[in-house]
């Protein structure tokens, strides 16, 4: 049993035992790891019922440790001013908890028979994916890994929107690409670039002529050139990024109709001004929302998303849904949550990254746009290798706004995290390739007393499963990153501080390395990156 959930055990029994029944879940969220300088594991359960028992603190805290050093599993309690009880474990408990590692360390079945899908990167088929959607790709893999270690049945798609007036829009920019000439405002509009040239090129091979090209429908010409950009440009842009998706779903396949329907059933529908709209009263907004334009009688993109979400949640029955978009769709969720919550659905999530701003040589760098207004990701993965961005990016928390530094992530120093990381698991196989060398292995650590070091080591491995619950919750992957982070520094420190090989307790020490390799095998496995045994 983890550590952390024996004390929480312990002093949810004695407070059972000294003030009545309480609630193992509240006892739990008063419990936190503390600086080791005091401990390791704190708790304020004492302030917080100083009040009800109308007690002080201390005295409430007295009360609590005598009841907890009765259990030999408790090292040392003590009272912290103004209300904390901070405990050190007994060393069997770390000795337990470091045995117990297996192939399935951070792994539970708290989502058993629950199914989710995530949606994320979604990027129009009108061009090649671009910066922004690294994040999305790396945020969205890594969540969907964690899910999975954590029981549920998760599965990934790439909507394709690949219909309406942005199809019409590519299909004439294919036509202008190979001589056509439109009204100045619709041609400053249109998509350029490269791959615009070469799409066109392709195009005009595969009809016969450019002039057959010419004649087409917009439509017709544009969504040829998505097929193809799907297959030559994103495809391709998204195995260079190391993310694959489960399905690929085009737009046209939700049931438009049913939508409306299901919307009119649920009373959310006005008409006014020759449009079609949701009564953004009904829905807790401000505004009505379009859902059928008055112009041309098209379907708003809002209708669309609503459609998706529903043929996810009814028609395909998922027990949960999240959609991860990028900075451009920033204020959007709100309607879309309210909408599907009308229809009695609140499994669905809506999560997004912000804008990123490259850094090298200490100021912004700015990479050839290709006479686009973006940066390609295949350029940028061409600059930066994809499992160092996996990791820079995934330590970001999505709520704020990154700079990417371009020299610190290729540095190979303590202050590039991704690398300072990796060299924790090759200096463990480092220590091991040594230790074989004077015929030294593991042997079984049940009677062995750990130093300090190692203590905060198993410490920090023990955390990860927590952090893992959490972010099912909060979906904050950026917290196993650090953790991870905190579990190579540990790892340092050990290696700092322990002499392994020529130590008499070198088989103990060396059983300690087999457990963290394992457990940061695991670790790495729900981040998707590769772990080196020398670097």
């Amino acid at each position: 049993m983890n550590p952390k959930e024996q004390f929480n055990d312990l002093l949810f029994k004695a407070l059972n035992k000294l003030y009545g029944p309480h609630d193992k879940q509240e006892v739990a969220s008063s419990i936190s790891y503390c600086d080791p300088k005091f401990g390791e594991f704190s708790t304020n359960i004492a302030f917080r019922l100083s009040k009800s028992e109308s007690k002080a603190p201390s005295e409430v805290a007295d009360s609590i440790i005598i009841e907890l050093n009765k259990s030999k599993t408790i090292k040392k309690a003590e009272f912290l001013p103004p209300g904390f009880i901070n405990v050190i474990m007994d060393n069997k408990s770390w000795i337990d908890y470091i045995e117990s590692i297996n192939d399935n360390f951070s792994k539970s079945e708290m989502g058993k028979g629950q199914s989710i899908q995530l949606e994320f990167i979604s990027a129009n088929p009108t061009g090649p994916l671009v910066l922004t959607n690294a994040w999305q790709g790396y945020y969205g893999d890594i969540l969907t890994n964690i899910y999975k270690s954590q029981g549920y049945e998760s599965s990934t798609e790439y909507l394709l929107n690949d219909g309406g007036n942005q199809i019409i829009a590519l299909g004439r920019a294919i036509q202008q690409a190979i001589g056509k000439e439109f009204e100045p405002e619709i041609a400053e509009n249109l998509y350029r670039g490269e791959y615009i040239d070469n799409i066109a090129e392709i195009i005009t091979t595969k009809i016969g002529s450019k002039d057959k090209v010419l004649s087409e429908e917009p439509i017709e010409v544009g969504s040829l050139a998505a097929e193809l950009i799907v297959e030559n440009y994103i495809k391709p842009d998204l195995t260079k990024l190391g993310v694959n998706f489960d399905s690929m779903y085009s737009e046209s396949e939700a049931d438009i109709k049913r939508t409306l329907t299901r919307l009119e059933d649920a009373g959310l529908i006005k008409n006014k001004d020759g449009a079609v709209w949701i009564d953004g009263e009904k829905i807790g907004l401000d505004q009505d929302q379009v859902l059928i334009r008055s112009y041309d009688n098209g379907e708003s993109y809002f209708l669309k998303d609503i459609a998706y979400q529903l043929e996810r949640l009814e028609e395909r029955g998922y027990d949960r849904t999240i959609t991860i978009v990028g900075p451009d769709h920033h204020g959007q969720a709100i309607r879309l949550v309210n909408t599907l919550k009308a229809l009695g659905h609140n499994e669905f999530s809506e999560l997004s990254t912000q804008t990123i701003r490259l850094i090298k040589d200490g100021k912004e760098f700015k990479m050839s746009k290709r006479k686009g207004n973006y940066i390609l990701l295949s350029d940028f993965l061409d600059e930066v290798p994809t499992e160092a961005a996996r990791f820079y990016f995934a330590m970001r928390d999505t709520n704020t706004h990154m700079d990417f530094d371009i020299d610190l992530v290729k540095e190979h120093s303590a202050k590039n995290p991704v690398y300072y990381s990796l060299y924790a698991y090759a200096r463990a196989c480092s220590i091991q390739e040594n230790a074989k060398k004077e015929s030294l292995s593991a042997v079984s650590i049940e009677n062995y007393e750990l130093s300090l070091s190692e203590r905060q080591l198993i410490m920090q491995l023990s955390k990860i499963e927590g952090i893992l619950k959490e972010i099912i919750v909060n979906h904050k992957v950026h917290q196993l990153l650090h953790q991870t982070f905190d579990i190579a520094k540990s790892f340092h420190e050990f290696y700092e501080k322990e002499r392994v090989v020529g130590s008499e307790k070198a088989g103990q020490k060396l059983a300690i390395i087999e457990k963290f390799k394992q457990a940061y095998e695991a670790i790495f496995t729900i981040i998707g990156v590769d772990l080196l045994e020398k670097m």
